[in-house]
């Protein structure tokens, strides 16, 4: 029960204070003297005792289910006390005739505090208005302008090995049917999606072991919730929880030990009473703190925590700033608070999306300052939907910048650091996510099972294809939530895109698309490594197929793989001898063959 039993308390104790006065107040007006008096207190004693215990069951329920921030930097614990001022208001309000209470119907003293109250509430409201504060509001996101070259360098070309495949209900599926016998009490309520890396041993539900092992790689967490209250109050603690591999929807792991340890998750959102992840924290020091992403992720041994983001207003009401990370041991109870710069190095998602999504929405459209009739150059709105970019540094949110009311085109992409907030913005003209997703939608193959509703496109992502800015999506069943093709779509160029029932298939069309235009006009679409291309000549050591893809081992360059489609480069089926070959530099093993040309063909 904690802070909000002693607030309820308090404010019981400022309603009888009140109270009492409102009672002297009006017999001091009636004059009432002797017996009667007496007989008349002792009444109104009776009825405060009893509207006491009205207002404390009030105030207990209304603070223990709302957990409202008990700070006066926020708006909650200001209406509270406006709601206590009304309620002393009204107390003894009554009409009725020859009644000690008749001079006390409307005691000033607290019907002018109250609207006294509310009025200062109104004028905080309209203090906090953005027209006052766009300069500051601006210049709380610090954003950098960076060139193509770096921009290629943080969100590096990605193989379709590593893509994050697998959409929250595509994952939710793989789990309902990995669950088996465990559905009848168990379900996965709320999923995180984490970048991982660490490396632990599991223990699963059918009582297999695993190793799981990653390296800055994208999965979902979920933790097992009881269905119902009386199943939960059995154990009061979950057995374990489900971690789904974002690039494989056949990684399914219901893991109830990790190291030999068994899990026992007492404190989830869905827990009941005091084991709820908000109400724990609000009873152990934070009541007074706003807190945000009360999610699940894992430490590099596979061990779950709540990072719980710590924020602060700096606008009267308003304008929230990330001021460090309360982390929750939610298996223990145990929690540690942490500065931004200091927090362990699991927790990557310290900026909630929402902040990050006003952040950059007052960076771009307060320009100019916060009125902006006629003058609207260079202003900037973030689009709609915000993804997460995984890298080799870390996570980042990405989310194209459009100009004001325009939903088809961007005239850049922003990127925050979603551990840092630190935030950079690359300027080139391009489409939104919400036109990649009306082009993959206009497939003529597939718009029969597209407009019957067979068919839906996940939100896009973005992606780094051989040095193409592409928006990746998968088209789901909405029988059975299972993928059944993957889609590419150019940021830069809506003509450029391609679709497959495989990602190798589909990135082999969306190359091919890339490659047709390019013929067509060689400047409409340049990769952002292609003036740094490198050509060379080999002999060929082995060539292997997997279906259009064809993969190269040459002479002299052992440790690498290259690789290319027929669809791209036709004469690729032919064997060859010594090839000429063009392509941008990379560390990877696996290198895209942008240019293709056999010197000597293999004689029969």
């Amino acid at each position: 029960m904690g802070i909000y039993l002693l607030v309820s308390i308090l404010f019981t104790l400022l309603y009888a204070a009140g109270c009492c006065f409102n009672i002297w107040y009006g017999l001091r007006k009636a004059g009432y003297e002797g017996e009667e008096k007496t007989k008349k207190t002792n009444r109104s004693h009776f009825i405060l005792a009893f509207l006491m215990v009205g207002v404390f069951l009030f105030f207990f329920v209304l603070n223990y289910f709302m957990q409202p921030v008990l700070s006066f930097s926020t708006i909650g614990l200001y209406i509270e006390l406006f709601i206590l001022l009304a309620l002393i208001a009204m107390s003894f309000c009554t009409r009725e005739q020859k009644d000690w209470r008749k001079d006390a119907v409307f005691v000033p003293h607290f019907a002018i505090a109250t609207g006294a109250f509310l009025v200062c509430l109104m004028i905080c409201g309209i203090a906090s208005w953005d027209c006052f504060h766009a300069k500051k509001k601006r210049e709380m996101l610090k954003v950098e302008q960076v060139s193509d070259s770096l921009l290629n360098k943080i969100i590096s070309p990605i193989s379709v090995e590593k893509m994050a495949v697998v959409s929250p209900q595509v994952a939710q599926r793989a789990i309902s049917i990995k669950m088996g016998d465990l559905k009848n009490t168990y379900e996965i309520k709320e999923m995180t999606k984490q970048s991982f890396s660490g490396d632990f041993e599991a223990t699963l539900f059918d009582g297999s072991k695993v190793r799981i092992a990653y390296e800055n790689h994208l999965v979902y967490i979920g933790v097992l919730e009881h269905k119902s209250y009386w199943t939960w109050k059995k154990t009061k603690s979950s057995p374990g929880y489900a971690l789904v591999d974002c690039s494989d929807e056949n990684k399914v792991y219901l893991i109830k030990e990790v190291n030999g340890q068994p899990l026992s998750i007492k404190y989830t959102n869905a827990s009941n009473w005091d084991y709820n992840l908000e109400r724990h924290l609000r009873n152990n020091g934070y009541a007074s703190e706003i807190l945000e992403d009360l999610n699940i992720e894992l430490d590099e041994n596979g061990r779950p925590f709540c990072p719980a983001t710590i924020l602060k207003n700096t606008i009267i009401f308003g304008t929230p700033k990330v001021i460090g990370v309360a982390v929750v041991d939610v298996q223990t109870g145990e929690i540690k608070r942490y500065g931004v710069d200091d927090a362990p190095a699991f927790v990557n998602m310290v900026y909630p999306e929402d902040l990050v999504y006003d952040l950059l929405y007052w960076w771009g459209d307060y320009k100019n300052g916060y009125w902006h009739w006629s003058d609207k150059t260079g202003l900037l709105n973030p689009c709609d939907g915000m993804d997460v970019v995984q890298t080799e540094d870390g996570c980042y949110y990405y989310v194209g910048m459009k100009g004001l009311s325009d939903n088809t085109t961007t005239l850049g992409y922003a990127l925050v650091n979603t551990r840092t907030g630190e935030a950079m913005y690359f300027e080139r003209d391009g489409i939104s996510e919400a036109e990649a997703i009306r082009v993959l939608e206009a497939n003529t193959d597939l718009n029969l099972e597209m407009n019957q509703g067979v068919l839906s496109l996940t939100e896009p992502v973005f992606y780094n294809i051989e040095g193409l800015k592409t928006y990746f999506a998968t088209y789901v069943s909405t029988r059975d939530y299972t993928i059944k093709y993957y889609g590419f779509c150019s940021t830069e160029d809506k003509s450029v895109w391609g679709y497959g029932k495989t990602l190798e298939q589909a990135k082999a069309s969306y190359l091919s698309a890339y490659y047709k235009n390019k013929a067509v006009n060689p400047n409409a679409l340049v990769t952002s490594d292609e003036q740094k291309m490198v050509t060379i000549e080999a002999d060929v050591l082995e060539i292997a197929q997997e279906g259009t893809a064809y993969y190269f081992r040459l002479k002299g360059y052992e440790g690498k793989t290259f690789y290319s489609y027929s669809e791209t480069h036709p004469n690729i089926r032919w064997k060859a001898k010594k090839v000429r070959i063009s392509y941008n530099p990379t560390d990877a093993d696996l290198i895209s063959m942008e240019k293709y040309d056999v010197l000597q063909y293999e004689r029969q």
